[in-house]
């Protein structure tokens, strides 16, 4: 027997007593809240990756990375939103709101489930104008235009440069969040080198 997995076992055992040895018969189903706690409690530094593990009763290091790539991208709540578009979509959003939500949800990493819970809109509806302002890097493009032309066209020269000038800024923008999420990652990863009992000792 692995000296790391009777460590395990005993850790296991002092937090959630006979049950934490129970090796359950599926696959266990975090709730969303599990998930969320788990993951601040990681990133904030309060505890080690092992003691998140046990806390939560949570099967692997592997397990909570996964979470955090997630919650980085917005991504972890999306059963959440699913859930409450319902409510959401129906309310009528104004194109300077669009402007304000989809600029805001760039400028925080692209979380998409924080800006849906921010503005009161539907996740889908925040991803598909983020989506809409990186295929044109214009942000006038989000305005309801029912028909199906592609946007304005520049009638002059002026304004042909203005709207070069908003996509170069707008593809910077997007560039500097890309860096900024890179190297959150690196940290991330930094962070677990640190803890060589929660990756030599638990990850075996």
């Amino acid at each position: 027997m692995r000296t790391s997995s009777l460590n395990r076992w005993i850790k296991q055992f002092l937090t959630a007593g006979l049950a934490g040895l129970i090796r359950p018969e599926h696959n266990h189903r975090y709730t969303l809240q599990t998930k969320r706690s788990a993951v601040k409690a990681y990133l904030s530094g309060t505890l080690s990756g092992q003691a998140i593990l046990n806390r939560y009763q949570i099967s692997s290091l592997s397990q909570l990375h996964q979470w955090i790539v997630r919650y980085n991208s917005g991504q972890l709540s999306v059963a959440y939103a699913t859930r409450k578009r319902a409510r959401k979509v129906g309310r009528k959003v104004t194109f300077e709101e669009k402007r304000q939500i989809t600029q805001w949800t760039i400028d925080h990493e692209y979380n998409y489930q924080a800006a849906a819970e921010k503005f009161n809109v539907s996740y889908q509806r925040v991803y598909s104008w983020v989506r809409k302002y990186q295929r044109t890097h214009d942000l006038e493009s989000l305005q309801d235009n029912r028909g199906r032309h592609k946007g304005k066209t520049p009638t002059n020269e002026v304004e042909r440069l203005r709207q070069e000038v908003r996509q170069l800024k707008a593809k910077a923008k997007e560039r500097e969040v890309q860096i900024a999420f890179a190297k959150k990652l690196v940290e991330i990863h930094n962070r677990e080198v640190e803890r060589p009992d929660d990756i030599k000792r638990f990850r075996k």
